[in-house]
């Protein structure tokens, strides 16, 4: 038997034309030996993927390995969200809406005499936010004062991230390329880098979803507050195209769209303004006066008008803004010359008792 072999391996080789099955099979110049065997002629005669693509030429070279497939293209990023879609109720006017039967009941109870306040100054009174990119790492978040009613972290807020310097310590982080809205209520940052809360809300920007129905969020509304602010960048560009926010004295316990939550202590259906009620400046008020920068501010409150968005410290009228150091107080004190009379409530749907 043994010789019978011999001579069958010798025809092999003859026709072969001297090459060894291993060596015809896999090449050495064609590709390295796989990493787990360190023999490449082994590799070639239990691996069929690697026999598979070569071969001898009539000449008896090596036939070359064919070159790999094309790999596509990786996804391109998503470009930057915008603050929520065209059609949300914060980026849609209603200058032509019609005007709420209750309307001059709520302008009574929020102060026709009260003046128009920024809330916000050039020495950092005002509701800060910090712009972050995909590449900012999320940290853990823990609830202290709502935590059923809170998204759970991680959250990407730097350490640097700046609270409001109010009692309220909003903590707002608008991450546009991951597409998210990240904001905290009396935030405070541990050791650690992780941040603790009252309460926290995550917003999907490229969504016009709501918080559940009776969650608050890091307003007494349950709305977002950053795209209620007034920014510097955005009054310099001449345009504001959305809605503003603005604090009452008191309020209703009931809320109305978009709003989800109230923390009020009027009773329901009260001339008390209800969470989520929408003002606007009247077409006949003449602002050519202004500065042409808080025309830019009142012509949104025409356009868009404002919602309200919280309780605050017992007169109403306060409309929010980002501090910035760019802006000129004596040129925001003049807002003061607007006074509740000059505002008009927007017709709007039930109102939900909390």
């Amino acid at each position: 038997m043994r010789s019978i072999t011999t001579s069958l391996l010798v025809v092999l080789a003859a026709c072969t034309g001297g090459a060894t099955v291993g060596d015809a099979t896999s090449p050495r110049s064609a590709r390295p030996a796989p990493r787990d065997d360190p023999s490449p002629d082994a590799g070639a005669l239990t691996n069929p993927v690697q026999t598979a693509d070569a071969g001898t030429a009539p000449d008896g070279g090596a036939v070359p390995a064919p070159a790999p497939a094309p790999q596509p293209d990786p996804p391109a990023p998503a470009p930057p969200a915008a603050i929520f879609p065209p059609d949300n109720p914060w980026n849609t006017r209603i200058d032509s809406e019609p005007v709420d039967p209750g309307s001059d009941a709520y302008i009574a109870d929020m102060g026709a005499d009260t003046p128009l306040t920024a809330g916000w100054d050039s020495e950092g009174h005002g509701i800060p936010y910090v712009e972050v990119g995909a590449d900012q790492p999320m940290v853990a978040i823990s609830y202290w004062g709502f935590p059923k009613e809170s998204d759970p972290g991680p959250f990407p807020v730097p350490w640097n991230a700046q609270p409001d310097p109010s009692t309220d310590r909003h903590v707002v982080v608008v991450d546009r390329q991951r597409g998210f809205l990240y904001e905290l209520l009396q935030g405070s940052r541990n050791a650690d880098g992780s941040w603790a809360a009252s309460n926290g809300a995550r917003w999907d920007l490229r969504s016009n979803a709501l918080r559940p129905l009776r969650w608050t969020s890091a307003d007494a509304a349950g709305l977002p507050i950053f795209p209620g602010l007034v920014r510097y960048d955005e009054v310099d560009s001449g345009w504001i195209g959305h809605a503003l926010r603005f604090v009452v004295g008191h309020s209703q316990q009931g809320f109305v769209f978009p709003a989800t939550h109230a923390s009020g202590s009027c009773p329901v259906g009260s001339s008390c303004p209800p969470m989520g009620l929408r003002v606007r400046l009247k077409k006949s008020v003449d602002i050519s006066g202004f500065d042409w920068r808080m025309q830019v501010i009142l012509q949104a409150l025409k356009d868009y008008g404002m919602f309200v968005a919280d309780n605050g410290g017992g007169t109403s009228w306060w409309l929010s803004g980002a501090p910035d150091p760019r802006f000129s107080d004596q040129e925001t004190r003049s807002l003061a010359q607007i006074h509740g009379r000059d505002f008009e409530v927007v017709q709007h749907g039930p109102i939900s008792p909390q």
